[in-house]
């Protein structure tokens, strides 16, 4: 295990930790603070995902937009809460949920984001092999992300999972965007290919990554950890970090780029720091 995983500072910065079982496995296998990806109810039902946050210093919520449901009243639900449930971003669903990010529909969810200097998430590529989804792998493209970057350059956008299998064209669009940021988390879901060959995935992600300059400021650290649906892996994802990234830049992976990518996050963390 490299060093920084013992000593330094970690966030997470997907993971569906929607219930107080899951999160107290999580925290008793590794440490550090949390972005919690709260999920539609038509995907998977997770009705204590707000309490678990809201009970739990290390833990800050991204509430979910369901894109089978009208937005307006999701966002009015959302807005008087949000410093109660420490939101530092939304997520949106694609792929799982038929859209591109660059629809008009959409446009409301990323002029809140801007009005409240959130940061969005979106669901980038392949879908987890248990979870119902409409399949929409062309509508999740990194391009049509790209486009709500270049319209929104106040917001700083997250594609999930590198747009798998898409990687080298999710890195290219990432690296020409400053607000666009990425990770792999979800890579080693029980039974996918990824999940069975741990060295041929990192090499693989290392290519890519490493086919631009300067990914080490724009890859995030995240597990998207979930044991109910076969996600609960963890150690793959510091030995994949210690294996594609240079020592000097762990500290960026494990920590500062999601501080930038998610500048609400700063806040809440330097209040549970004082807390303590």
């Amino acid at each position: 295990m490299n060093q920084y995983v013992k000593t330094g500072r970690k966030i997470d910065c997907h993971t569906h930790i929607f219930s107080r079982t899951i999160r107290d496995e999580y925290f008793s296998r590794t440490s550090g603070y949390a972005l919690v990806m709260q999920m539609p109810e038509r995907l998977l039902p997770n009705p204590e995902c707000v309490e678990t946050v809201l009970e739990d210093k290390r833990l800050f919520l991204n509430p979910c937009i369901d894109l089978k449901e009208e937005i307006a009243p999701q966002l009015a639900a959302i807005e008087p809460n949000l410093e109660k449930w420490k939101v530092v971003g939304l997520k949106v669903y694609l792929t799982y949920q038929k859209a591109k990010a660059s629809d008009p529909i959409l446009y409301p969810v990323y002029e809140f984001a801007r009005k409240h200097g959130l940061s969005v998430t979106f669901h980038t590529g392949l879908c987890s092999l248990v979870l119902p989804t409409d399949n929409d792998m062309e509508g999740s493209d990194a391009g049509y992300v790209a486009k709500a970057a270049e319209d929104f350059p106040e917001v700083n956008f997250i594609l999930a999972h590198m747009d798998d299998p898409r990687f080298e064209a999710c890195i290219r669009i990432v690296a020409a965007h400053e607000n666009l940021f990425t990770d792999f988390s979800g890579a080693y879901e029980t039974g996918t290919k990824e999940g069975g060959d741990v060295e041929g995935a990192i090499a693989t992600f290392a290519a890519a990554i490493h086919s631009q300059k300067g990914m080490e400021r724009k890859i995030l650290y995240g597990t998207d950890f979930c044991p109910p649906i076969n996600l609960g892996q963890l150690d793959e994802y510091d030995y994949s970090i210690e294996k594609i990234f240079d020592p000097k830049d762990f500290s960026l992976i494990y920590y500062e780029n999601c501080l930038r990518a998610f500048p609400k996050l700063k806040k809440y963390i330097e209040e549970s720091e004082l807390a303590k």
